[in-house]
């Protein structure tokens, strides 16, 4: 297989540690980064660079670094990283590539959504190799995270996958207190006026019954806040049919009923100004409580 590049990247080689409080794993990376070079003159010769790409996510921080193949599959790999975790300082380092193989813009794509499930993880993407170091809690979502990415992904490629599944084996209160006091699930967004979930809820969701599950001795308070567009006996009732619609949800996926309570607060604790269309946004919100 033959590589072509217009601009030669220079290269950075560093440790990364994956630190999550639960587990830390030395793991040697070398990722590209564009030093804007000029391209050589006809009598240099061009070194063939075979492409990589490498996703860190620990302590809130989200990093893509690596070869990319366009400006739109730049700005994918952004959006995606952007709406999957956004509530992580994303930060990257992206090194145009003049070919990559085909299968390039999923898998870099798909690898977000994959460590979406993990509490910390670092992916190393190469022309013929997948490395995968993770921390996990829901091996359920995991797996069918990892099935996902593996159905993009050509038979050649070789995966190689280090995932800590932390299990009843693990001492739980530590580790819950540590999970409870980093824990994002994000935006649970709703059809407006309703208590009906977008789309975009179902992974947030998922994610706090994933949590659940393995600190089962926590319990959760669900309180639902609105906007002040509507009178507040309104904002009430709304409020509390989003928070019972999450309960509701959870319940159905496994978390105990009595460990779950469900609040309604209106239009009363806003966290932005009901006087724009973006604190209006804010204000319409879930939040998670755990004990």
């Amino acid at each position: 297989m033959s590589y072509v590049i217009k601009r030669q990247p220079a290269r950075i080689a560093a440790f990364a540690a994956l630190l999550t409080g639960l587990c830390i794993t030395p793991l040697l990376h070398d990722p590209l980064l564009n030093d804007n070079s000029s391209a050589p003159t006809p009598d240099v010769a061009i070194e063939a660079i075979e492409p990589y790409f490498e996703i860190r996510w620990q302590r809130g921080r989200l990093h893509l670094a690596g070869h990319t193949y366009s400006e739109r599959h730049e700005t994918d790999l952004l959006s995606v990283a952007a709406s999957t975790f956004p509530n992580a300082e994303l930060t990257h380092a992206f090194a145009p590539h003049g070919i990559v193989p085909d299968h390039w813009g999923d898998t870099t794509l798909q690898i977000i959504y994959v460590l979406e499930e993990t509490q910390s993880a670092t992916a190393q993407l190469g022309p013929d190799t997948l490395q995968l170091r993770s921390v996990a809690t829901d091996e359920i979502a995991w797996k069918n995270r990892l099935r996902a990415l593996l159905n993009v992904l050509p038979a050649t490629i070789n995966v190689d996958n280090d995932t800590l599944l932390l299990t009843a084996v693990v001492e739980h209160e530590p580790v819950c207190e540590r999970a409870f006091e980093s824990f994002s699930a994000g935006p649970i967004n709703f059809e407006e006026s309703t208590a009906t979930f977008r789309n975009s809820a179902y992974p947030r969701l998922d994610r706090i019954a994933g949590l659940a599950h393995f600190c089962s001795d926590a319990t959760i308070t669900v309180t639902g806040h609105t906007d002040a567009s509507g009178s507040e006996p309104w904002n009430m009732r709304l409020s509390r049919q989003r928070s019972d619609a999450v309960r509701d949800y959870l319940i159905k996926h496994g978390v105990q009923a009595d460990r779950l309570t469900a609040e309604g607060a209106g239009s009363a604790v806003p966290v932005a100004s009901n006087a724009t269309r973006y604190g209006r946004s804010k204000n319409r919100r879930i939040e998670i409580e755990w004990r």
